[in-house]
């Protein structure tokens, strides 16, 4: 893995005033960032910052592209917020009501794919929890490594579940360990749904744990087809994250309809050959 480059530079050291001959784009960018730096816990708005800067919505949009490429902010949920370092991971009560409409949407979309019979992965996470709760009572089998996953689907008497051995780690309820990898070993299953703090086109997903990214690994490398199933504040993000799971050549996402369709090109180019925008409508657009 290639190391962080050491050109890296703080927020506050870009807080220094712009050169006389500063662009009127590069004068923007350095507002957003004292912006952001004023309020280090604020999430400003692409729209809000339209507004307040009297430009068009997709030149904001490129802004945070440019500072994100920075490592300066961190994209989130239909605008920006400050790049932290370390960033806090949220516990499982904490992700459930971030983003919900658009994960239970995406949840609805994922679980279309499924047909009777087909044997599933499921990852832990918030969002993969909702794909649960959306698959129903039908006949199929499912195996995870999460808690919510399966406590979702305790009710559902059609649905065979298998749940992956090895350690637990709390604050995200998730099991991993070598006797979870064997296990994987011994299948070959239909789809693979994983869940991802973060979607890099060229590093690929992003796990809290070494531990974590190997059995994401290990579900890529198990099964027939592959969705990743992430909002759209997680794609084309640079966080500071320390553990990454390559992607295979060919893979799916689903996500909502928030996602920028500029991230949307570089993810297709690196691989991503279905992309579904699960609609918070009834009407589903496929890119």
């Amino acid at each position: 893995m290639q190391e962080p480059s050491a050109a890296f530079t703080s927020p506050r050291e870009q807080l220094e005033d712009p050169p006389a001959k500063a662009s009127k784009g590069q004068r923007r960018r350095q507002k957003i960032l004292q912006l952001l730096t004023t309020e280090p816990d604020a999430n400003v708005s692409v729209s809000d910052l339209s507004d307040r800067f009297g430009v068009s919505v997709a030149t904001i949009r490129r802004d945070l592209a440019d500072l994100q490429d920075r490592r300066l902010v961190t994209r989130t949920y239909g605008g920006a917020a400050l790049q932290h370092q370390p960033r806090t991971e949220l516990t499982m009560r904490e992700r459930v009501s971030a983003h919900a409409e658009a994960k239970q949407a995406i949840g609805r979309a994922a679980a279309e794919l499924i047909e009777d019979g087909d044997l599933i992965i499921l990852d832990s996470g918030s969002t993969t929890e909702q794909l649960a709760v959306a698959i129903g009572n039908r006949p199929v089998s499912v195996i995870t490594n999460g808690l919510r996953v399966a406590n979702q689907l305790v009710p559902q008497d059609q649905v065979r579940v298998t749940v992956l051995g090895g350690s637990l780690r709390g604050i995200n309820e998730t099991i991993t360990g070598s006797d979870a990898e064997s296990m994987l070993n011994r299948v070959e299953a239909t789809y693979a749904f994983i869940g991802t703090d973060a979607v890099d086109p060229v590093r690929g997903i992003t796990s809290r744990t070494y531990e974590q990214a190997r059995l994401k690994a290990a579900m890529l490398r198990n099964s027939q087809r592959t969705y990743l199933v992430a909002d759209s504040s997680k794609l084309g993000e640079h966080g500071l994250f320390h553990y990454w799971s390559e992607l295979p050549s060919e893979w799916g996402l689903v996500t909502d309809e928030d996602a920028d369709p500029a991230v949307l090109a570089q993810l297709r180019a690196a691989g991503a050959c279905s992309i579904i925008i699960a609609p918070l409508s009834s009407t589903e657009e496929n890119w």
